[in-house]
């Protein structure tokens, strides 16, 4: 017996996760950031498929709002060398379409974009994945998601999660603070979140914090790409050197 799925209040937000309050009970929900970015308000009723780790020191729920996230999360921890740390990684950064391309096209590159996984884990994620990606593809075919799990961004406005008479600094410090430890809790380095935090400072305002989640995941995926880009360029003006060519010369 397991928990396949849970219906209840959204009672309030973790850095990694919410607590989901279902008929006076309060279940610890661990989520990824895509999951986290589509909440509505704490108050507000919501439904999330869940998948239940049972290891012999902890039971751990790990919540989505898609059953297709669902079951590329049981499908990731089925793979050598990926925990429920780095699946939800994959996850947080990743769709299961852009998998789907990194498989077909074995395209590492996609996969190194994800915090904690290097060249050798993306490559054998790949191969290991390969043959399983038929049973990902019935997850999306049988297209259990709700029409309510995408959200605008009218959805999350209002006061922010467990206001206790802060001034309003103070609340967005509080925020501030649950988006490093989810961060961290992802695999992000204090070389990356230390600058993002700064540029979020500046243009992000006052935001709740699935806005201001949102905002990180975009400048993150774009810097992602950005310095796959640039190791791109490097790695063209290497062999360039090497054959005695100029870095803007065609060969």
């Amino acid at each position: 017996m397991y928990i396949e799925r849970l219906t209840g209040t959204f009672y309030a937000s973790l850095p990694t996760g919410i607590i989901l309050d279902v008929q006076g009970v309060g279940y610890g929900l661990e989520l990824p950031l895509s999951t986290l970015c589509q909440l509505p308000k704490v108050g507000q009723k919501i439904s999330l498929w869940i998948y239940t780790y049972v290891r012999e020191d902890a039971i751990r729920l790990f919540g989505f709002r898609s059953y297709e996230d669902r079951q590329a999360f049981e499908t990731l921890l089925s793979l050598s060398g990926v925990g429920p740390k780095v699946a939800l990684a994959i996850l947080s950064t990743l769709t299961v379409n852009a998998l789907d391309r990194a498989v077909s096209q074995d395209d590492g590159k996609i996969l190194e974009s994800v915090p904690g996984v290097g060249p050798r884990l993306a490559e054998k994620i790949i191969v290991d994945l390969r043959p399983k990606m038929m049973k990902l593809k019935a997850a999306q075919l049988l297209d259990l998601r709700e029409e309510h799990s995408r959200r605008d961004t009218a959805d999350f406005d209002g006061p922010l999660p467990l206001d206790h008479g802060h001034d309003r600094q103070e609340q967005q410090e509080m925020v501030f603070s649950d988006l490093v430890s989810a961060l961290e809790n992802l695999g992000y380095k204090d070389k990356t979140i230390t600058p993002l935090l700064t540029k979020l400072r500046k243009e992000s305002g006052h935001l709740a914090f699935p806005d201001l989640m949102r905002q990180a995941l975009k400048q993150l995926s774009q810097g992602a790409l950005g310095a796959i880009e640039q190791k791109k360029r490097e790695t063209k003006g290497a062999k360039g050197r090497d054959l005695g060519l100029a870095e803007n010369e065609p060969f």
